[in-house]
């Protein structure tokens, strides 16, 4: 007994120790690389390894990931600001990794805009991204995608509880740094039927795993008929941010212990994960039933679905080929379907095969414009809140 309590205590010192190194990185990385240039990391979701100055106005910013192995998704995030205007060159160097994201500039962290296109060059062979940049007082972001830290997600969530009081937010679980872990509940007590949405497991997928999501999930509460009517027959389970240690840290792919938790829907490993199962769990030992789930993300060749294997197909109420054949016939996109087996590790597998529901993994594009993302959920939601009502 006395051996459990130290342990537990050991593991938390240890938790909290890890928790000031990576927040002491976050908030205090400030470089004066030359006399008048200092490149800073103090705000959530920055990566920046080192940065080396290698001639006049030129520099190089070396990113490598927090943890290995790690997908190609090299996340950089930093801010850049000069005592006088000019015009510097900067070299973007991932090491064994080549460069991904088409960088995004801003000097708020609120509006964000691509760089253009003559101010980078890519080299395929090394993956070093060659970038020019102007400079001045004013820092200057310089991000793979736009910056979502879990403050404003959660700054978002906020404000849905005031213009939607019948959401519920709850603490499901915890992190592994400790953070208070959150799912929003639109639930009712003479309703069985239930859907889940689970939102940025990897932390750099903002476009799907954000701005996508977002825009879903906004379409379900709002005040069309079809949504009152879908709302007034399926209780509606989000975890709208799994996994915010990653995301504040600035990690290319994995939550504070280094696990993918997208990999983790098998074992159950990590407190993100288990937070899910307990929760769903809970959920249905008091009568609900999970009809079907949807787990957003980003990828370089999205958008697409990922769907369940024809095999498996057949066992189910095709709720997603009749979802897809509404959306292509009520708008204009068309819905690229792969198909995965259901062996592997993934969070749409895990509600196949535990609950016997209909999953999906929803995947937007990493440089889809974003009010085609906006503009594509809003309709899949409309289309997936039909299916259902009728299915």
């Amino acid at each position: 007994m006395l051996f459990s309590i130290v342990k537990q205590i050991y593991m938390k010192l240890l938790k909290f120790i890890f928790y000031l190194f990576v927040l002491n990185s976050v908030l205090s990385c400030n470089r004066n690389i030359s006399d008048d240039v200092t490149f800073f990391t103090e705000f959530h979701g920055s990566r920046l390894t080192k940065v080396e100055k290698t001639g006049e106005n030129q520099y190089t910013a070396y990113v490598y990931p927090a943890f290995e192995p790690v997908n190609k998704s090299p996340w950089f995030a930093f801010g850049i600001s000069s005592k006088i205007n000019k015009e510097i060159e900067l070299k973007l160097n991932y090491g064994k990794y080549k460069h991904r994201y088409i960088p995004k500039l801003s000097t708020d962290r609120n509006l964000w805009k691509l760089i253009e296109a003559k101010n980078i060059i890519v080299d395929t062979s090394t993956g070093i991204a060659t970038l020019k940049l102007n400079v001045s007082p004013k820092k200057l972001y310089i991000t793979a995608q736009e910056i979502e830290s879990s403050e404003d997600t959660y700054s978002w969530v906020d404000e849905l509880l005031i213009k939607h009081p019948k959401i519920k937010k709850v603490v499901a679980g915890k992190t592994v740094l400790e953070k208070n872990n959150y799912a929003l509940e639109i639930e009712d007590s003479s309703k069985v039927n239930s859907i889940v949405l689970i939102a940025r497991q990897h932390p750099p997928e903002i476009p799907g795993g954000t701005i996508g999501f977002k825009a879903f999930y906004e379409e379900l509460l709002s005040n069309s008929q079809i949504a009152n009517a879908f709302r007034s027959e399926f209780n509606i389970y989000t975890f709208p941010l799994i996994n915010p240690d990653g995301v504040d840290m600035g990690n290319w792919r994995h939550n504070a212990n280094g696990v993918d938790l997208n990999r983790d829907w098998v074992d159950f490993t990590q407190p993100e994960t288990q937070m899910v199962d307990n929760y769903l769990t809970h959920k249905i030992s008091k009568g609900k039933k999970i009809l079907f789930a949807i787990d957003f993300h980003t990828s370089y060749s999205g958008p697409y679905l990922l769907i369940l294997d024809s095999i498996n197909e057949i066992k189910t109420n095709k709720i997603i080929s009749n979802w897809i054949h509404h959306i292509e016939n009520n708008s204009q996109f068309k819905v690229d379907a792969r198909r995965r087996s259901q062996d592997l590790p993934y969070c749409y597998n895990y509600f196949f095969k535990k609950f016997n529901s209909e999953a999906v993994t929803y995947e937007e594009g990493d440089e889809v414009d974003r009010n085609v993302i906006k503009k594509r959920a809003q309709v899949y939601a409309k289309e997936f809140m039909a299916t259902l009502i009728n299915n």
